[in-house]
């Protein structure tokens, strides 16, 4: 086999390297969250810390997750994957760069035996092989380089809507789900001061007691529409404290109700 056809070679496999290297440390999982589903089970699932959990989704409260809710599960080396990445870049294009140089080398080699042992014409020959040889080597590292950075490309926008959760604030069925709570019956007092402490206005919320729905209970109003939810809350709030006023200035007093 000749020097050359070695050399190209070399240079694909210093390719095909380099697109493994990149496409490795990418590695993220998530899991969605169900019914029934608190923090600390789904960092038992994992082999997890509740606090590495609230770490990498900036959870505000660890006892409340939303059913249907994205939550990103770390790799356990994903801390050294930047540097792991950044060494592989760096280790494939020096491979890459000396692969060309040798190639380059090899090539003029070539053409110098060529011409002191064979005829003009024979030179010539020899000298344009070498050639296509090499722009062929050239052409393999740039169509890898392109593929992985393509591939990196990919993998970060699918990254980015896999990690993404739905809003708690609207609802495909009738506007957001504050305009549907005030249709319904609701105030402004009620949401502000018991619906947005209790749920963060996500009518699916479920605490890690067993708490549900927007004023978060274990009533059956604490599931459904949130139509069904908002008659719930002012039922209780009335046959309770008397008034949704009354309700309402005892959760702001109290911080439950």
């Amino acid at each position: 086999m000749s020097k050359v056809k070695q050399t190209a070679l070399a240079v694909a496999g210093v390719a095909s390297v380099f697109v493994a290297g990149t496409s490795i440390v990418n590695a993220a999982s998530t899991y969605t969250v169900k019914e029934g589903d608190t923090l600390s089970e789904v960092a038992n699932k994992f082999n997890m810390t509740v606090d590495d959990l609230v770490k990498s989704n900036n959870l505000k409260d660890a006892n409340m997750i939303f059913v249907d809710q994205k939550i990103e599960v770390p790799d356990s080396q994903s801390v050294a994957e930047t540097d792991v990445d950044a060494s592989s870049d760096s280790a494939a294009n020096d491979a890459a760069s000396l692969a060309m140089s040798q190639a380059a080398s090899s090539a003029a080699a070539s053409s110098a035996a060529a011409a002191s042992s064979a005829a003009a014409a024979s030179s010539a020959a020899a000298s344009q092989a070498a050639a296509q040889k090499v722009a062929a080597s050239e052409a393999a590292v740039s169509a890898a380089a392109t593929t992985a950075s393509t591939q990196q490309a990919a993998s970060a926008t699918t990254s980015v809507a896999s990690t993404s959760s739905s809003s708690a604030s609207t609802s495909a069925a009738g506007g957001s789900v504050k305009a549907q709570f005030l249709a319904n019956g609701g105030t402004e007092a009620l949401w502000d001061s018991v619906v947005m402490p209790e749920s963060g206005g996500n009518p699916n919320a479920v605490s890690s007691n067993g708490y549900q729905g927007l004023g978060q209970t274990k009533e059956s109003w604490g599931t459904g529409s949130v139509a069904s939810q908002t008659a719930g809350m002012v039922n209780y709030a009335t046959s309770r404290y008397g008034s949704v006023q009354n309700a309402t200035a005892f959760r702001q007093a109290n911080g439950w109700w």
